[in-house]
């Protein structure tokens, strides 16, 4: 038996290596076996840093539509997900780290026999990704006979039903098999409003409706308005609340800052009012797999073949525009009251700024003026954003493989696999160009005369309260300025391998000494194909994004060694058995010219007998930057900062002067753009894992078998291709380090990290390239009890798994280390690299499962506890705001439940006459002729429902909420930890499974 961690067969049950498996029957007992990331994500060893399917439609957490595992707390990207003990393609996108993962989403979770979760570095097995640990999925195999799955589940507060469906079968002979799956899965969707711990959000956003304003002083009291601050040479304005579009600019509400936004004189926009919680999903496929014998166990034939599409419906409240003039996004301005030549009368941005065609104005403009810079609005009446995601995959594996070869311990296992993800993304959202368009009345829509007209002569009117008040000429125009895009993205890989392996190359006193070697090459391929409007930067409030076509090609080697020191029977007291394993691994990326060569060593000792297993392993490892953060394209992601400063004194004069104000900026929603960097390098890890495994024999049978795990962990990882948070670049700006970028100039990998302004001079972001310069130190311990008795009432069962994160160290480039353990994972001086502060996670120091199971006859009840550690989250810095001050979200414990049924229908034992045995009060003698024995006939309802099974379970019993969120400067857009936590609350489903 080959087990992940090793590729050596071994008939040992421990190894050194810390394996953990769940098989069928613990996935079905979970009631999370429904689709693979609501299952594994769930487990005590992930942490801090896993991409959700939930509370996702803005990607501020991953790309929406898509999921990944976080194997102790490190990023997506040091998980190396394995589909029988191969790679499979990775999502054509990056988490936030820049990192590639492998989407959960796409893993057809019905096919799956088993999980094996290697908690162990294994990059001289299998290469890079492998640091954190490798979570394999062993399909099924060999399988005979026919299974039927049908499933249904709902809250018992508003309907996000979940269906399920599959049909498992297999046949075969003695040298063919034949295995295959057919599955479809549906879940309806949830909002943020159907649920009172998320109906309103702990900030409300600046993207407002009716609009924040920048305005002119000067345009302020020539359109008769009274302005905040005289002195000023800008400030904001907004219409009232319920504004017809006919307000003067005498009744506007004006402030030095946005007057709708968070931390000021009136409220923000709740989009938590039209945005979906959990996503509507749908997914179906199929899988095959045949093996044939053709030269009995010596050459076997075999492949396997799965397609999954997967779909997510999100929706998100109306645009937000974000900053008028924001880097990498389309300009957004509204033109003055009345066309002007030169240079504009009251100040402000001129039409070239801007890109408006000279002689645009909007009659609805109170100001005489172009409306741009730090404006931001709310879209409203263009209506919900709506995303669509759409990512099909594709795997196949042919190949061949043999065992009992030569003296009969020679084994050999090659194939050529092909695996493709292509992720079709589709949004509804407003086109910047063309609403640009509508907004001037000067341009040939509005002329009558003109090939263009659009049946009206009046522009689109912004100065509306469109959340509450229809403004009736604007109606025709919105489906003219829409958006509609479908952008494509794909990933490919094929890989090559042969390993070659025997259990006894020679003999030493204690056993046979194992051998594996081998190579794989591979080649990835990712390509970026955007929609032209998203090409050209057409998307209101949503940056440009970039072609992208590249590709690697990488060949390995490895070797691997186990060896056997003391063996039981040689009776050594203290050495029952003691076996050490080495390995390593050579690995060449021919698209930089980059390599890496790691080893790793091992020791499982037994001192007195089986029952006491001390293992221990240490070992390097690697990880290659991903297609992202090599080739781009450029990302945009959303973050906290608190900027106080100026706009470059070489353009806008002295710091403090009229000219340049010192500003000071409270965003939650800051971004942060991430520049693609070829010249990135494979960071270097360490890991070390060493722990006893304990089944005492004092215990009496009749009390049960009990078995004791404990497993010490730490990990270090050094050339970490990061890049610099928010923070950090804007201390780094203030003390001169680093350069301040104004638009329309943009900023290159030279660049470095840098502060972003808009033309006025407001702030508007930070941007850096990634660069290898990070680095991480976790270490914890996992801890497992498992206990079985039985007893006249059945047979009781408990399965604990804790795991404990000791440390978590944070060493971002040019910054210091922090210990993060129990911690946000989106603090201020983490930025949005493991996660953002809108949808934050956190390190949990203490996350477990308890199960207690009882069976009996044909019943089956199971009990599972699930505990989250509480945190401690960063409200203020004194960096930013002057004082300090953070909140505890509080643990949460989960309860399910899960009671089945098994049918089981048997034709009775006496179906024909015994010789010797009584029949109708007569002997049955041997030679007596009787009349042939009727088969006994199953009545045909009994036939239906044998061997089907029925279970009854609910997760979330008591109905728990999750806990109670801010973030850091209350960014957080949901009110609870939502990549850490679902909102469905008490969930019930019935499951029937149908044997033949």
């Amino acid at each position: 038996m080959i087990v992940t961690g090793s590729l050596i067969p071994t008939a040992e049950e421990v190894a050194a290596n810390p394996v953990f498996s769940l098989n069928r029957d613990l996935i079905n007992k979970s009631g999370a076996g429904t689709t693979t990331e609501q299952l594994l994500q769930r487990q005590p060893v992930m942490n801090g840093s896993n991409i959700p399917v939930n509370n996702n439609g803005t990607s501020q957490s991953g790309p929406s539509g898509s999921a990944a595992l976080a194997l102790r707390g490190l990023d997506p990207g040091a998980t190396l997900v394995l589909i029988d003990r191969r790679g499979v393609a990775p999502f054509p996108g990056a988490a936030n780290s820049g990192y590639g993962y492998v989407d959960l989403t796409t893993i057809p979770i019905t096919a799956v026999q088993s999980i094996d979760i290697l908690k162990d570095g294994a990059s001289t097995t299998y290469g890079s990704d492998a640091v954190a640990g490798v979570v394999n999925f062993n399909l099924y195999k060999d399988y005979r006979g026919a299974q039927v799955t049908i499933q249904y589940g709902n809250t018992l507060d508003k309907d996000a039903a979940e269906y399920k469906g599959d049909i498992l079968f297999g046949v075969g002979t003695d040298t063919t098999s034949i295995t295959g799956d057919i599955f479809y899965y549906k879940h309806h969707d949830m909002f943020n409003k159907d649920r009172g711990n998320s109906l309103v959000p702990p900030f409300l956003s600046s993207n407002a409706v009716p609009w924040n304003l920048q305005l002119q002083t000067a345009a302020i009291i020539a359109a008769g308005g009274t302005p905040f601050d005289p002195t000023l040479t800008k400030q904001f304005g907004t219409p009232p609340d319920n504004a017809n579009g006919l307000v003067p600019a005498s009744d506007y509400i004006y402030f030095s800052s946005r007057p709708r936004a968070p931390f000021s004189i009136l409220p923000g926009f709740n989009f938590n009012l039209y945005s979906s919680s959990y996503p509507e999903q749908e997914r179906w496929g199929g899988y095959a797999a045949f093996e044939h014998k053709i030269c009995d166990d010596q050459l076997r034939l075999f492949g396997d073949f799965y397609y999954v599409d997967a779909k997510t419906h999100d929706e998100l409240a109306p645009i937000a525009t974000g900053s008028f003039e924001l880097p990498g996004s389309p300009t957004l301005y509204i033109p003055p009251r009345e066309a002007f030549t030169g240079e504009p009368p009251f100040g402000g941005p001129t039409y070239a700024e801007v890109g408006a065609p000279v002689g645009a104005f909007n009659p609805w403009n109170p100001f005489e003026q172009i409306i741009s810079g730090g404006s931001r609005a709310r879209i409203f009446d263009f209506g919900n954003r709506l995303i669509d995601n759409e990512n099909v995959a594709e795997r196949f594996t042919v190949g061949v493989k043999g065992d009992k070869l030569f003296n009969g311990t020679w084994g050999y296992d090659g194939a050529f696999m092909y695996s493709q993800v292509q992720q079709i993304a589709k949004l509804h959202s407003v086109n910047a160009p063309r609403f640009e368009r509508i907004l001037n009345a000067n341009d040939p829509l509005f002329d009558p005369t003109s090939t263009q007209f659009i049946g009206q002569t009046v522009p689109y009117n912004p100065f509306v309260d469109s959340q509450h008040v229809v403004f009736p000429s604007n109606l025709p125009l919105i489906d003219f300025a829409s958006l509609n895009t479908r952008d494509l993205f794909t990933s490919k890989l094929a890989t090559l391998d042969l390993n070659i392996y025997t259990t006894d190359l020679f003999d030493l006193p204690a056993g046979g000494v194992g051998l594996a070697f081998g190579g794989a090459f591979s080649r990835e391929s990712y390509t970026v194909d955007p929609d032209d409007q998203n090409r050209l930067g057409e998307n209101a409030g949503v940056s440009t994004i970039d072609p992208v076509k590249a590709g690697r090609k990488s060949w390995g080697i490895y070797a691997e060694t186990l060896i056997p020191v003391f063996s039981p029977k040689w009776n050594i007291p203290g050495f029952y058995s003691l076996e050490f394993s080495a390995g390593v691994r050579y690995d060449e990326w021919l698209n930089n010219d980059t390599n890496a060569a790691v080893p790793k060593v091992g020791v499982r000792w037994q001192p007195f007998d089986e029952s006491l297993t001390l293992r221990s392993t240490w070992g390097e490892g690697f990880l290659e930057p991903s297609g992202v953060q090599l080739y781009g394209p450029r990302r945009f992601l959303l973050g906290p900062a608190h900027f106080v400063g100026c706009a470059p004194t070489a353009l806008f004069g002295p710091c403090g002067s009229d000219s340049n104000p010192v500003q000071d900026v409270v965003e939650p929603e800051t971004v942060i753009e991430q520049l693609p960097n070829k010249n990135l390098h494979p960071e270097h890890d360490r890991s070390w894992t060493g722990g006893i495994v304990y089944t005492p024999k004092w215990i009496p049978p009749k009390w049960g078998t009990l078995t004791l795990t404990v497993d010490f962990w730490n990990v270090e990882r050094s050339g970490v291709a990061m890049y610099l948070s928010p923070s950090s670049i804007i201390s780094g700006y203030n003390a001169g380090i680093f350069p301040g970028v104004v638009l329309p100039a943009q900023p290159t990998l030279s660049t470095g990290p840098a502060v972003l302004f808009d033309p006025e001079g407001n702030f508007a972001g930070v941007t850096s390239p990634y660069i290898n310069g990070g680095r991480t130190r976790t270490n914890g311990v996992d801890l497992g009890l498992q206990h079985q008795i039985e007893t006249d009432i059945g047979t009781f069962s408990l399965l604990t798994r804790w795991s404990y994160l000791n440390e978590m160290v944070v060493n971002f480039p040019n910054s210091r280390p922090r210990q993060a353990a129990g911690s946000s994972s989106s603090e201020w001086y983490i930025g949005d690299f493991f996660g953002d502060v809108t949808n934050p996670q956190a390190w949990l120091k203490w996350r477990g499962d308890t199960t207690f199971d009882w069976t009996w006859h044909n019943w089956d009840l199971n009990w599972t506890l699930h505990f989250l550690d509480g945190y401690w989250e960063q409200l203020y810095a004194v960096q930013f705001d002057g004082f300090w001050k953070r909140h505890w979200v509080h643990p949460t414990w989960f309860n399910d439940a899960q009671l089945s049924y098994t049918l089981i229908f048997t034709p009775p034992v006496e179906a024909a006459s015994v010789p010797g045995y009584s029949k109708g009060g007569k002997e049955v003698v041997g030679k007596e002729k009787e009349a042939p024995p009727v088969p006994y006939a199953m009545p045909c309802w009994k036939n239906i429902l044998n061997n089907t099974t029925f279970t009854v379970g609910v997760s979330n019993i008591f109905g728990e909420d999750p806990p109670k969120s801010f973030a850091f400067e209350l960014g957080n857009s949901i009110g609870y930890p939502g990549s850490l936590y679902d909102n469905l609350g008490r969930f019930w489903y019935v499951r029937m499974i149908k044997k033949f």
